[in-house]
């Protein structure tokens, strides 16, 4: 594949980040929080079940673009952004913010580690498959990630996170709590 066939197949991963960002913003507060990230975990299974089942020798026609390469690019970035988006919505309410930069390194160095570490183990399973050929080799390393975001949906259906909410923040909870305590204290 060319470098400028490549990067244009990547442009539905800008157009859908574009839109799930819009939309997101909109929509976050129907669903609870452990519902976005199944839906994000099976976005990240389908990217991978799409590239593991495309065709050997595909080649760059429409019919491997418009059958595996656009719907695994659709499902990649509605996994990526609405577990960002979700992440992002649990920091800045349920953290104080001058912990909030702390949180959120915390997750992001996680997040950051763990892609370095399962990608390492992605160079050794293509390596393991290296005398089967590139093609075999690639998909045998798509579906050791089918396998890595299984789990991750399995995580993600044990987290509870509730609705994202218009919540005061954790700093504004506790200078109410400390009125109501004052409040009660004057009254006693």
């Amino acid at each position: 594949m060319s470098s400028l066939l490549t990067a244009v197949w990547f442009t539905p991963m800008a157009a859908g980040g574009t839109i799930l960002a819009a939309v997101g913003g909109f929509t976050m507060h129907l669903l609870p929080g452990r519902v976005l990230l199944i839906i994000a975990g099976i976005g990240g299974v389908v990217q991978m079940i799409m590239f593991a089942l495309m065709p050997s020798g595909g080649g760059n026609g429409p019919r491997t673009f418009w059958g595996f390469v656009f719907p695994a690019m659709v499902a990649s970035t509605v996994g990526v952004d609405i577990a960002y988006n979700v992440s992002n919505v649990f920091i800045t309410t349920n953290v104080p913010r001058r912990r909030q930069g702390v949180a959120g390194a915390v997750i992001y160095t996680l997040l950051f580690l763990g892609i370095s570490f399962f990608l390492g183990f992605a160079d050794v399973v293509a390596a393991e498959n290296a005398w089967r050929g590139t093609e075999d080799s690639y998909r045998a390393v798509f579906w050791f990630g089918t396998g890595v975001a299984g789990v991750a949906l399995v995580l993600f259906s044990l987290i509870r996170i509730g609705s994202a909410k218009s919540e005061m923040l954790v700093e504004e909870k506790e200078e109410l709590q400390r009125e109501r305590q004052e409040a009660a204290s004057l009254t006693d």
